[in-house]
């Protein structure tokens, strides 16, 4: 009788331990609670705050193009960086809070069904020897048939308690699988927004020397910044004509099946917001066609530091910076991903590239940072779609000005209508 009082009241201490540490991490995980729901605040007001500069941003970019709006849009897109840069040192700041709380959840629940895991294996080990007694052998243990028939319920009480304990149990397993899956997604989110907030830094370190460096080669006078641009932008015409005229001599042999049939959806767009600034190529009879004095691509507008994302999954076959070379008029920073279906997409004039050659992205995934880089007049994103099979990465060793640098190539007869396949 006494071992078995003995073990109830083992029981009865572990089931106190439980609960007093169960009300010690209930305290810590109140407190990150808390401190979770403060950032998500700061969260929601950098959120609105981005969002009224973005307004103000879209506003000055449809005004004229003059010296003034420019480093009004500039100093815009420096206020809108800094509070994309807080906005995601919140987000890193909150994400480290609900990893501490998940981690601490897990922690509990594993303390939890460790101690329920005790306590029902003595359970189990006090009823395995009540059942191996005869009824006789109960009764005599016991002073009065009162006593036995106590100390029978109670076993009965405690059977009861097992099967609901065992309840419990799986719940908290099921639990703790789940809050060690959430833990990991936490995980891979800080690292993505540790990434981003170097990149941020890099976009907002560019914006500054694009700012400097307008106010110093412009001197504030709008005449100079007149004639820069009308100079940037007969460069930019050279530099296609250049261009157009090495790949029309290029004879790279193009499978037609190799191309998907154009349809509507088979590229993402490559932004968040869309506002399409200059179409691929003339129209024509069969459709818009890429000729000497059009566009290889499709522009849309974008401020400086805009999130680009990639069009379709796929592997990064480069990456280059056409400013490497000064007078190269070109793509500026540039990536080339190549697509499983035939399809190649080019971003040109990029700020920041966050990814590398061979590195495989999933549709959707940010890639880099639109910029002001290369022939660009205006800060916007530039998308070329190319067949695969038309296009090579490599020295433009005919050009006059880019023959030092490496970019992609293709048969003119390679630059598809992005129009085709992104989303109506």
């Amino acid at each position: 009788m006494h071992m078995n009082i003995r073990k109830l009241a083992t029981a009865t201490l572990v089931f106190l331990v439980v609960f007093s540490t169960q009300s010690l991490f209930a305290a810590t995980i109140d407190e990150l609670r808390s401190r979770i729901e403060d950032g998500n605040q700061k969260i929601e007001e950098l959120t609105k705050e981005i969002e009224s500069l973005s307004k103000d941003l879209n506003l000055t970019a449809k005004q004229s193009q003059t010296l003034a709006n420019t480093l009004k849009q500039l100093d815009l897109t420096k206020k809108k960086l800094a509070a994309d840069i807080a906005l995601t040192a919140q987000r890193i700041k909150s994400t480290g809070s609900t990893i501490e709380e998940l981690s601490q959840g897990i922690v509990q629940a594993e303390f939890s069904i460790d101690a329920s895991t005790e306590i029902l294996t003595d359970n189990i080990r006090l009823i395995a020897e009540k059942e191996s007694e005869s009824l006789i052998e109960n009764l005599l243990k016991h002073k009065t048939i009162s006593d036995a028939w106590d100390y029978v319920s109670a076993l009965a009480d405690i059977e009861s308690d097992m099967r609901l304990r065992l309840i419990d149990l799986r719940d908290e397993r099921e639990g703790l699988t789940e809050k060690k899956f959430t833990l990991e997604s936490q995980k891979k989110n800080l690292v993505g927004y540790q990434q981003n907030l170097s990149d941020q830094k890099k976009v907002a370190d560019y914006n500054s020397s694009e700012t400097n460096k307008l106010l110093s080669t412009t001197k504030s006078k709008q005449a100079e910044y007149e004639k820069q641009l009308a100079l940037k932008k007969s460069q930019r015409d050279a530099f296609e004509k250049e261009l157009f005229a090495y790949e029309s001599a290029l004879k790279i042999a193009i499978d037609p099946s190799s191309i998907p049939t154009e349809r509507s959806g088979i590229l993402s767009w490559p932004l968040d917001s869309i506002y399409v600034t200059q179409y691929f190529g003339k129209t024509s009879f069969s459709g818009r066609l890429y000729t000497s004095g059009t566009h290889n691509g499709i522009d849309f507008r974008a401020p400086i530091g805009t999130p680009v994302k990639a069009t379709l999954s796929g592997v990064i076959q480069a990456t280059g910076n056409t400013d490497a070379q000064k007078g190269c008029y070109s793509y500026g920073r540039w990536i080339l991903i190549k697509h499983a279906n035939g399809l190649s997409s080019l971003y040109g004039h990029l700020s920041v590239i966050s990814v590398d050659p061979g590195d495989t992205v999933v549709t959707g995934d940010r890639i880099g940072y639109s910029g002001n880089t290369g022939y660009s007049t205006g800060p916007h994103l530039h998308l070329t779609v190319l067949a695969s099979q038309g296009v090579r990465v490599e020295k433009f060793s005919n050009s006059i000005n880019c023959k030092n640098v490496v970019l992609p190539l293709a048969d003119v007869k390679a630059y598809l209508d992005p129009s085709a396949y992104l989303p109506k």
